[in-house]
């Protein structure tokens, strides 16, 4: 009886004792949770390829030139005129010399060379396109002869004013397009009607332009894909 009422005592003193001094009473351990360690999350959404800007040439597409080429009347321009003018008479005298040494006297007694005459009439009056590209239709045209029945200067003039009338006929004319919608633009068909639909000869053209003036002046800026037109 005194041993219960003394281990009583005690159990109440203790009790006392730790409420008095503020010893909270030892929580049970916490079992250990194998807890994932979080992974990060890509927030960039996927790219979409680009739209395309163009389509793949058909196999029957007719393209020699582009109209940044053929309606430039100043090609080499930067060189300063007399250069670019200088650019023909070389192309000449290494390809067509016959041609190279044509010359004649102007109304003011100056001697003038074919080159000169190409580079003006290129941008005369019913006419508009590069002067390397009259200059090549030309002597294709004549199979880089002189003729003796009609002066050269003439020729020229005349070959210059059909490509014109073509080039602004396929422009304009809707019908025309419709008629031949495998013609990438109008300089194209201005010298493909000018060979009377001829590819061959158009092909003819375009080797005879690469070997004199391919170099300096590409006539296709790209020839891999076409422009999508809306």
């Amino acid at each position: 009886m005194n041993r219960q009422f003394m281990a009583s005592f005690f159990v109440m003193g203790l009790i006392f004792l730790t409420s008095c001094t503020g010893i909270p009473a030892e929580a049970p351990p916490s079992p250990i949770q194998d807890t994932p360690t979080p992974t990060a999350i890509s927030t960039q959404l996927p790219t979409e390829p680009p739209l395309p800007t163009c389509t793949p040439i058909p196999s029957d597409y007719v393209h020699v030139i582009d109209y940044a080429v053929y309606d430039n009347v100043n090609p080499g321009l930067e060189l300063g005129v007399w250069e670019a003018i200088d650019v023909l008479q070389q192309a000449l005298e290494t390809n067509h010399p016959g041609w190279a040494q044509y010359t004649w006297e102007d109304s003011d007694n100056e001697e003038r060379n074919l080159a000169y005459y190409f580079w003006n009439k290129s941008r005369a009056q019913m006419i508009g396109v590069n002067p390397r590209v009259l200059l090549v239709t030309t002597g294709l045209a004549l199979d880089w002869q002189i003729s003796t029945d009609k002066d050269l200067r003439d020729a020229i003039v005349e070959i210059g004013v059909t490509l014109t009338e073509h080039y602004w006929e396929f422009e304009f004319n809707e019908d025309l397009r419709e008629i031949y919608p495998q013609v990438a633009n109008a300089p194209t068909y201005a010298l493909y009607a000018f060979y009377d639909y001829d590819l061959n000869q158009l092909n003819n053209w375009a080797s005879e332009y690469d070997r004199l003036f391919g170099t300096l002046q590409p006539r296709i800026l790209s020839e891999e894909c076409q422009p999508i037109r809306p």
